[in-house]
């Protein structure tokens, strides 16, 4: 009985023995294998992608594309072209036309791209006649040292663009000048100037050229004999909530 006892015991220690040593030596469950991320499309790529399927007529992939790229350049004027072009080509007419303005206000100025973009805003009406500088008459005008020129300030205006473009023009308003008409450029928070601009009485008008309102209109007498300074700025615009700014 006591012998029976015995074995039995030690029947037991050695099974649990047995379970020990089988634990220790079991190896550890394979760890699982980790998703492997997939590289990241670079700017770059998408666009020659997108640039892929447009030239296929495959639009609205290239749109797609496109607006995956703009969501890591949002600024890159390239791109924003590209969309507006794309959009464009789907005869979405209004949002075509907002990208076109993007690139048009946000480009470097008198680049092929701002040149294209206006050309196109242009062609669809959506900048109108008024703001386009009109050449000038006809009319002899002597050479003189005298001129009108000054400061542009505007507040709203994103100082990370290009500053916007402005279209100024100078009218006669006296008899004896009235067939005169003077154009320049200038920008937003920069200078502007006519040159050799006769004496006398003017109506000084003034507006962006992708924006259908006018921003400055003014009577101003230009005097003889040198320059003739007058500088604009919200307080004396007819716009003076306009904003500059565009969205990112």
């Amino acid at each position: 009985m006591r012998r029976a006892l015995e074995f039995r015991q030690t029947a037991l220690a050695l099974a649990v023995l047995a379970a020990s040593l089988s634990g220790c030596q079991q190896s550890p469950p394979p760890s699982t294998p980790r998703a492997s991320t997939p590289e990241a499309k670079t700017v770059a790529s998408l666009k020659a992608r997108g640039d892929e399927l447009s030239q296929r007529g495959q639009y609205d992939g290239a749109l797609a594309v496109y607006e995956e790229a703009l969501r890591q350049e949002p600024n890159d004027v390239a791109l924003r072209y590209a969309v507006a072009t794309t959009l464009a080509s789907l005869n979405r007419r209004a949002e075509a036309t907002e990208a076109f303005r993007w690139v048009a206000v946000n480009g470097l100025p008198n680049s092929e791209l701002v040149d294209r973009a206006e050309t196109w805003l242009r062609a669809a009406g959506a900048i109108t006649t008024a703001t386009e500088p009109v050449a000038d008459k006809p009319v002899d005008r002597p050479v003189t040292e005298t001129r009108l020129r000054g400061h542009i300030t505007w507040a709203n205006v994103d100082p990370a663009r290009p500053a916007p473009r402005v279209h100024l023009r100078l009218e006669g308003a006296d008899p004896s000048n009235k067939e005169l008409v003077y154009n320049t450029t200038g920008t937003l928070n920069g200078e502007y100037e006519f040159t050799s601009v006769q004496p006398g009485a003017y109506r000084l008008t003034a507006q962006s050229p992708l924006i259908a309102v006018r921003l400055w209109e003014m009577n101003v007498t230009v005097s003889d004999g040198g320059p003739t300074v007058l500088d604009l700025s919200e307080a004396s615009s007819l716009s003076p909530t306009t904003s500059f700014v565009r969205p990112r």
